[in-house]
């Protein structure tokens, strides 16, 4: 790209437009080079200064829609997790008991303990060998919203009054931790676990790494398909391929538990 274009971030900050890091995030959807090179010269005629990563994300979302629509599915990982919990707040605490299931711990979600001193309600909890981890989670559904400073020390005060049952506590969000909140969270080992954080271990290589996608990245999955379906507990694909199209058709309709199926095909081959 010859002329330099400046972009807003979510947090407001301006920056220079990337190649390599919209590139990167296609192939982190499994978007072949071609049809991310294709998507990035067809953004590339339609940036402009002060143009904002949402908007840029829409513009790369729908050309490789054009050109490539399960993959387009894929890409939308982010905004579909987004959107987990917009009718449901127990959607996100659900879907992480499943991805947490999926790497190989044992799973408990929703849990009342007794402390020392208070009784806590708790996310999750989850155990695998030595380690007995609880968990809070903290679901945002627009970009840009972090996790201040106020979360991870509540959080380790819970852990402190229940330190005799669990080895450990974990903050967990679909988006970001202030800087603040890192280095506290460093300093008396609390875990941290983000879109792209820790580096190497983030939620979004967590997700890709055990393709445990959600039903939010369905294009056949409007609103009011949504609703019904988080209702009844089916959160991811794997949830609604393993349930019997009988169901499936009493839940949202057999027209619409057709559609969705034969999307959830072409996603799987990806």
């Amino acid at each position: 790209m010859d002329t330099i274009v400046y972009i807003t971030k979510s947090n407001g900050d301006q920056a220079q437009f990337d190649e390599s890091k919209l590139l990167r995030s296609l192939s982190n959807a499994s978007v072949d080079s071609g049809t991310a090179e294709k998507v990035l010269q067809r953004v590339l005629k339609q940036l402009y200064d002060g143009i904002t990563t949402k908007k840029i994300y829409s513009i790369a979302f729908r050309e490789l829609r054009k050109i490539d629509n399960p993959a387009a599915s894929r890409y939308e990982i982010k905004w579909a997790i987004m959107r987990l919990g917009k009718e449901q707040g127990f959607s996100f605490e659900q879907y992480m008991g499943r991805l947490f299931k999926r790497m190989g711990y044992k799973v408990k979600v929703n849990q009342t303990v007794k402390g020392r001193n208070i009784t806590h309600e708790i996310d999750l909890i989850i155990e695998k060998g030595d380690e007995k981890i609880l968990v809070e989670c903290k679901h945002h559904s627009a970009p840009g919203v972090w996790v201040h400073i106020h979360t991870p020390l509540y959080v380790y005060a819970r852990l402190l009054d229940v330190k005799d049952k669990f080895t450990g506590a974990m903050v967990a969000t679909n988006t970001r931790f202030s800087e603040q909140s890192i280095e506290y969270a460093k300093g008396v080992g609390l875990k941290l676990l983000g879109w792209n954080y820790p580096n190497g271990n983030s939620l979004q290589g967590m997700i890709n790494a055990n393709h445990l996608f959600p039903i939010t990245v369905l294009r056949s999955v409007d609103d009011a398909t949504l609703d019904k379906l988080l209702k009844a507990e089916l959160i991811t694909l794997p949830d609604l391929e393993e349930a019997p199209i009988g169901y499936l058709s009493k839940i949202i309709g057999s027209r619409k538990a057709a559609e969705v199926m034969k999307e959830i095909e072409k996603i799987v081959k990806i």
